[in-house]
């Protein structure tokens, strides 16, 4: 398998609001002490709600025809998952909103996820932006605002930009987007989730 396609796999962006989570209570495990013990729970709706059910819409889309492939090349079939996946974010923001109101970043991060799902839903009708890039923008943009409220964690902040340099170089080399896509992907993913974090 290609280092790009990869890449691409790993860091898929449906992994990004729980690989957020993760790594700011590894990080900074202040933001997470309030939820330690019930942090089993907290996966598991996160797993359920970004992970597993919008697997099973995307799925269900193909299998309707509605969309093409998983891959989802055609950015006009792309606003009814992203717009489902939103929902089911929705979802998971609820059933975890008694037990993240007692710890504001990791509830801003989900916030902040949920607005960069609507903004890439109404995006897509019209353009097709990279979803990947606005993932890695998102997950650049949580460990520079704990950077800036925490401090201490300026090495993960490098890493983290290396990583999503890497990625868009691999989305540009897979055919699956041209240069102002993955820029403004990333950009519009930073932008959010880190004025959503640094505001709340």
């Amino acid at each position: 398998m290609r280092l790009s396609k990869l890449l691409s796999i790993i860091f898929h962006p449906i992994f990004m609001p729980i690989m957020s989570i993760y790594l700011s209570i590894r990080l900074i495990p202040s933001v997470g002490i309030i939820v330690q013990n019930y942090i089993s729970y907290v996966y598991l709706i996160l797993i359920l709600c970004t992970i597993i059910l919008p697997i099973i819409n995307v799925f269900f889309l193909i299998k309707t025809k509605y969309i093409d492939s998983i891959e989802m090349s055609n950015y006009k079939q792309r606003s009814l998952p992203l717009f489902l996946s939103s929902i089911w974010l929705l979802l998971g923001y609820y059933h975890l909103n008694e037990l993240l109101v007692f710890s504001p970043t990791l509830r801003a991060i989900l916030i902040s996820t949920l607005v960069v799902g609507v903004v890439s839903t109404i995006v897509s009708k019209y353009w097709k932006i990279s979803l990947h890039m606005l993932g890695a923008g998102g997950l650049v943009g949580v460990i520079f605002s704990l950077n800036s409220l925490f401090g201490g964690i300026q090495t993960a902040l490098v890493i983290s930009i290396l990583f999503s340099g890497m990625l868009g170089v691999a989305r540009i080399y897979e055919n699956a987007h041209n240069h102002s896509q993955i820029y403004v992907g990333f950009s519009v993913g930073f932008i959010i989730v880190a004025y959503v974090m640094l505001i709340i």
